[in-house]
Protein backbone atom coordinates (compact mmCIF):
# COMPACT_ATOMS: atom_id res chain seq x y z
CA UNK A 1 0.00 0.00 0.00
CA UNK A 2 1.05 3.25 -0.86
CA UNK A 3 0.96 5.81 1.50
CA UNK A 4 0.29 9.47 -0.30
CA UNK A 5 0.84 12.47 2.29
CA UNK A 6 0.99 15.71 0.41
CA UNK A 7 1.64 19.11 0.92
CA UNK A 8 1.44 20.33 -1.98
CA UNK A 9 -1.78 22.42 -3.02
CA UNK A 10 -3.07 21.70 -6.03
CA UNK A 11 -4.12 24.79 -8.53
CA UNK A 12 -7.30 24.09 -8.49
CA UNK A 13 -7.04 24.31 -4.29
CA UNK A 14 -5.26 27.35 -4.48
CA UNK A 15 -7.55 29.30 -6.39
CA UNK A 16 -10.45 28.14 -3.52
CA UNK A 17 -8.69 29.00 -0.72
CA UNK A 18 -9.17 32.66 0.27
CA UNK A 19 -6.61 35.46 0.40
CA UNK A 20 -5.18 36.91 3.57
CA UNK A 21 -4.34 40.61 3.75
CA UNK A 22 -5.40 43.66 1.87
CA UNK A 23 -5.13 45.16 -1.40
CA UNK A 24 -3.26 48.25 -1.89
CA UNK A 25 -6.37 49.96 -3.20
CA UNK A 26 -7.93 49.48 0.36
CA UNK A 27 -4.43 50.72 2.05
CA UNK A 28 -4.98 53.69 0.20
CA UNK A 29 -8.49 54.43 1.05
CA UNK A 30 -7.85 54.34 5.04
CA UNK A 31 -4.36 56.12 5.12
CA UNK A 32 -6.48 58.99 2.75
CA UNK A 33 -9.50 58.40 5.75
CA UNK A 34 -6.47 59.13 8.07
CA UNK A 35 -5.30 62.15 6.68
CA UNK A 36 -8.88 63.90 6.04
CA UNK A 37 -9.82 63.07 10.26
CA UNK A 38 -6.22 64.62 10.98
CA UNK A 39 -6.87 67.81 8.56
CA UNK A 40 -10.25 68.49 10.34
CA UNK A 41 -8.66 67.37 13.93
CA UNK A 42 -5.34 69.62 14.07
CA UNK A 43 -6.80 73.32 13.96
CA UNK A 44 -9.30 72.27 17.20
CA UNK A 45 -5.90 70.95 18.87
CA UNK A 46 -4.08 74.40 17.72
CA UNK A 47 -7.43 76.99 18.82
CA UNK A 48 -7.74 74.85 22.22
CA UNK A 49 -3.88 74.88 23.26
CA UNK A 50 -4.37 78.73 22.11
CA UNK A 51 -7.18 79.13 24.15
CA UNK A 52 -5.28 77.31 27.01
CA UNK A 53 -2.41 79.42 26.88
CA UNK A 54 -4.60 82.93 27.14
CA UNK A 55 -6.74 81.19 30.15
CA UNK A 56 -2.96 80.73 31.83
CA UNK A 57 -1.82 84.46 31.20
CA UNK A 58 -4.86 85.84 32.08
CA UNK A 59 -4.65 83.70 35.69
CA UNK A 60 -1.46 85.50 36.63
CA UNK A 61 -3.80 88.97 37.04
CA UNK A 62 -5.42 87.77 39.90
CA UNK A 63 -2.55 89.44 42.02
CA UNK A 64 -3.02 92.50 40.48
CA UNK A 65 -6.41 92.78 40.22
CA UNK A 66 -6.99 92.47 44.06
CA UNK A 67 -4.24 95.37 44.65
CA UNK A 68 -6.59 97.47 42.55
CA UNK A 69 -9.23 96.20 44.57
CA UNK A 70 -7.55 96.96 47.45
CA UNK A 71 -6.57 100.32 46.47
CA UNK A 72 -10.30 101.64 45.33
CA UNK A 73 -11.55 100.32 48.72
CA UNK A 74 -9.23 102.75 50.09
CA UNK A 75 -8.92 105.73 48.02
CA UNK A 76 -12.79 105.04 46.19
CA UNK A 77 -10.73 105.47 42.77
CA UNK A 78 -8.78 103.76 40.47
CA UNK A 79 -5.22 104.38 40.25
CA UNK A 80 -3.49 106.13 37.42
CA UNK A 81 -1.20 103.82 36.35
CA UNK A 82 1.43 100.81 38.14
CA UNK A 83 2.78 103.46 40.13
CA UNK A 84 -0.19 104.52 41.43
CA UNK A 85 -1.00 100.73 42.41
CA UNK A 86 1.84 100.69 44.19
CA UNK A 87 3.39 98.11 41.22
CA UNK A 88 6.35 97.82 39.15
CA UNK A 89 6.80 99.28 35.83
CA UNK A 90 4.65 97.71 32.91
CA UNK A 91 8.40 95.72 31.70
CA UNK A 92 8.99 94.46 34.89
CA UNK A 93 5.42 92.53 35.65
CA UNK A 94 5.82 89.77 33.31
CA UNK A 95 5.00 85.69 33.26
CA UNK A 96 5.83 82.87 30.34
CA UNK A 97 2.49 84.34 28.60
CA UNK A 98 3.15 87.84 28.66
CA UNK A 99 5.53 90.07 28.19
CA UNK A 100 3.86 93.48 30.05
CA UNK A 101 0.95 94.51 32.47
CA UNK A 102 0.07 97.90 32.31
CA UNK A 103 -2.35 99.59 34.39
CA UNK A 104 -3.90 102.54 33.02
CA UNK A 105 -6.95 104.26 35.03
CA UNK A 106 -7.90 100.91 36.98
CA UNK A 107 -7.81 98.92 33.84
CA UNK A 108 -4.82 96.50 33.78
CA UNK A 109 -3.79 95.80 29.90
CA UNK A 110 -2.20 92.19 29.65
CA UNK A 111 0.13 92.19 26.29
CA UNK A 112 0.69 88.45 25.50
CA UNK A 113 4.06 86.92 24.70
CA UNK A 114 7.04 85.25 25.46
CA UNK A 115 6.41 81.38 25.74
CA UNK A 116 2.61 81.78 24.08
CA UNK A 117 1.74 80.54 20.59
CA UNK A 118 3.42 82.88 17.96
CA UNK A 119 0.50 84.32 16.91
CA UNK A 120 -0.33 85.96 19.82
CA UNK A 121 2.60 87.74 20.68
CA UNK A 122 1.73 91.71 20.81
CA UNK A 123 -2.09 90.69 21.78
CA UNK A 124 -3.71 92.90 24.28
CA UNK A 125 -6.00 91.49 26.88
CA UNK A 126 -7.77 93.84 29.09
CA UNK A 127 -9.47 93.69 32.51
CA UNK A 128 -11.51 96.53 33.40
CA UNK A 129 -13.13 97.32 36.74
CA UNK A 130 -16.83 97.93 36.20
CA UNK A 131 -18.75 100.13 39.41
CA UNK A 132 -22.65 100.33 40.39
CA UNK A 133 -23.69 103.73 39.08
CA UNK A 134 -23.78 105.77 41.70
CA UNK A 135 -22.37 103.58 44.80
CA UNK A 136 -18.92 104.20 44.50
CA UNK A 137 -18.81 102.08 48.40
CA UNK A 138 -20.68 98.97 46.44
CA UNK A 139 -18.45 96.03 46.08
CA UNK A 140 -16.49 96.32 42.14
CA UNK A 141 -16.73 93.18 39.98
CA UNK A 142 -13.86 92.71 36.75
CA UNK A 143 -14.72 92.56 33.15
CA UNK A 144 -12.38 90.27 30.93
CA UNK A 145 -11.85 90.97 27.36
CA UNK A 146 -15.09 91.36 25.10
CA UNK A 147 -17.20 91.80 28.51
CA UNK A 148 -19.95 94.31 28.99
CA UNK A 149 -21.11 95.61 32.54
CA UNK A 150 -24.34 94.35 33.30
CA UNK A 151 -27.42 97.04 33.76
CA UNK A 152 -26.55 99.77 36.84
CA UNK A 153 -22.71 99.20 36.30
CA UNK A 154 -20.34 101.30 34.64
CA UNK A 155 -16.77 99.70 33.30
CA UNK A 156 -13.67 101.97 34.18
CA UNK A 157 -10.71 102.40 31.90
CA UNK A 158 -10.62 102.08 28.41
CA UNK A 159 -10.75 98.42 26.81
CA UNK A 160 -7.50 97.79 24.61
CA UNK A 161 -8.26 93.49 23.68
CA UNK A 162 -7.47 93.12 20.02
CA UNK A 163 -7.71 89.50 20.39
CA UNK A 164 -10.07 87.36 18.63
CA UNK A 165 -13.32 86.38 20.32
CA UNK A 166 -12.52 82.81 19.64
CA UNK A 167 -9.35 82.79 21.56
CA UNK A 168 -10.41 84.23 25.01
CA UNK A 169 -12.02 82.55 27.87
CA UNK A 170 -15.97 81.91 28.38
CA UNK A 171 -15.86 84.61 30.66
CA UNK A 172 -14.34 87.01 28.60
CA UNK A 173 -16.91 87.63 26.69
Amino acid sequence: MKKITTNAITEKEHRILPYRGFTMMELMVVVAIIGILATITMPSFYMSRQRSEVAEALRKTETTREDITAYYNHNLAFPSDNKAAGLPEPELLIGNRFTRMQIEDGAIHVELGNKIAKPLHGKTVTFRPAVVTGSPTSPISWLCGLDEPVEGMEAVGENKTDLDRSLLPASCY
